[in-house]
């Protein structure tokens, strides 16, 4: 009877800086994987877009007529900040429900079994819903533009305030 042995590789063990970089990287790997099945789903990214498309168009043309506001200001300046706040919140969802599936199918598991940082899987998540995000609140000016949104402080208040809701 014979035995085999089987030498593996060191594992090197990252600090200082090098341990940021690496998580880093790690962390933007595992935010390419996720982007990728936007690509290979398409549907993901469609009802993430065409569900607040729908919101606006149902509370400006739908139930708008039945809101009257005191003052010149219309409902759809009103209405706008409300629905991509709405937008991103519901976009927190689907990083909810891919977690989840990813803790089901045990990908998380042989995650853990790499060398890799611990904290890659929810931040590449986070990243990936980033662009997601970015992508869905570039399309809801466009949409609110058309039915009558105007910007009242210009377009750098407009775009910090974005980038406020995109941070959360």
């Amino acid at each position: 009877m014979s035995t085999a042995t089987v030498t593996l590789p060191p594992i090197e063990m990252r600090r200082g800086a090098g341990r940021v970089a690496g998580a880093a990287h790690d962390s933007f790997a595992v935010a390419a994987r996720n982007l990728i099945a936007y690509r290979r789903v398409p549907q993901l990214l469609v009802f993430s877009t065409i569900q607040p498309v729908i919101f606006v168009l149902m509370f400006r043309y739908v139930f708008g007529g039945a809101i009257k506001l005191p003052g010149n200001t219309p409902y759809v300046d009103y209405l706008m900040p409300g629905i991509f706040v709405q937008t991103v919140v519901f976009g927190s969802l689907a990083a909810a429900i891919g977690l989840a599936s990813d803790l089901k199918s045990g990908l998380l598991e042989r995650f853990r079994s790499l060398p890799m940082a611990r904290s890659a899987v929810l931040a590449g998540m986070t990243i990936a819903d980033l662009f997601r995000n970015i992508f869905v609140l570039a399309l809801m000016p466009a949409v609110g533009f058309a039915g009558g949104f105007h910007l009242h402080n210009g377009l750098v208040p407009f775009l910090a305030t974005a980038r406020s809701v995109l941070l959360f």
